[in-house]
């Protein structure tokens, strides 16, 4: 009885051992370029495992999620899936989240050995909203290396901005009065009076690109057609007739996060008029221009 009671106590033990916790930290990198932190926490049992992930950990969007899968001891690759959001700090719908997929192998050498490999996210509905690459390394080795990535990324994000405000200021008159901004949705319309005879009309999506597209019309003739709104502002010219010209934006699909939300900037020799349109599928608003 006694030699059974301690069999007992080491096979509990052994097992316990064997289900070694492993916590990895690192970055997901974005098909565009965005670069988000991200965690997991994993218990791995003969091939199976367990745990959860965390997405922008510190931040005010911070999400953890239900993780699961197969590791395969052979070829030291995990294959791991998000299930369900645990909790977060986002106010987003749940519907909207993007559910990572990846599968990662083990790459490099004693103190730089990692997990490299590709992800792609799902929405609850099992269309695609997401892709890229994904590095992670023991949590305890990351300090040094998050540092200096989030400086490497700082740096550039500082020269792009820096890029983007001169050619701004190039494309804008510096004397131009700002107005408020004006929200349109399905079937709203504004007016503007202008005393130029042509104007310049900006458009683009200044949240994150969600792949929203419209289509855009002056006075009947189509300019834009299934247009995809990027966070580069696309540049129109165009020279006004006598009276009435109307711009018809239209909402041709509603892109990951609906509804389709576009900024739009008219631009005359004297005024700049900001405007947001934010509509639903097939859904349409105007701007006229008196002339």
């Amino acid at each position: 009885m006694r030699n059974l009671f301690l069999i007992l106590i080491l096979f509990f033990t052994f097992n316990i051992s064997a289900q070694k916790t492993e916590q990895y930290s690192g970055v997901l990198t974005l098909a565009n370029g965005t670069v988000l932190l991200f965690e997991i926490e994993i218990i791995e049992d003969k091939g199976i495992v367990n745990g959860f992930s965390i997405t922008g950990k510190g931040t005010s969007d911070e999400t953890k999620s239900d993780l699961s899968g197969i590791f395969n001891k052979n070829t030291k690759t995990y294959k791991l899936k998000e299930t369900q959001v645990l909790s977060t700090n986002s106010e987003a719908d749940l519907n909207t989240f993007c559910y990572i997929n990846m599968e990662i192998r083990e790459v490099g050498k004693l103190s730089l050995k990692r997990y490299e490999g590709e992800f792609f996210g799902l929405l609850t509905n099992g269309k695609e909203c997401a892709k890229g690459k994904i590095i992670l390394i023991e949590s305890e080795k990351l300090e040094k290396k998050i540092a200096k990535v989030n400086k490497k990324i700082n740096k550039k994000i500082e020269k792009e901005k820096k890029k983007e405000e001169k050619k701004q200021e190039k494309e804008i008159e510096k004397e131009e009065p700002l107005l408020i901004t004006q929200v349109l949705k399905d079937g709203d319309d504004m007016t503007i009076n202008c005393q130029s005879n042509k104007i310049t009309i900006y458009i683009w999506d200044a949240n994150i690109e969600d792949g929203d597209k419209v289509n855009l019309t002056i006075n009947g003739r189509e300019l834009l057609n299934n247009f995809t709104t990027r966070s580069k502002r696309k540049k129109i010219k165009y020279k006004l007739k006598e009276g009435v010209n109307t711009i018809e934006i239209t909402a041709t699909n509603l892109g990951s996060t609906p509804p389709n939300t576009s900024r739009i900037e008219i631009v005359d020799s004297k005024t700049k008029y900001p405007i947001i349109t934010q509509l639903e599928l097939g859904k349409s608003a105007v701007i006229k221009i008196l002339k």
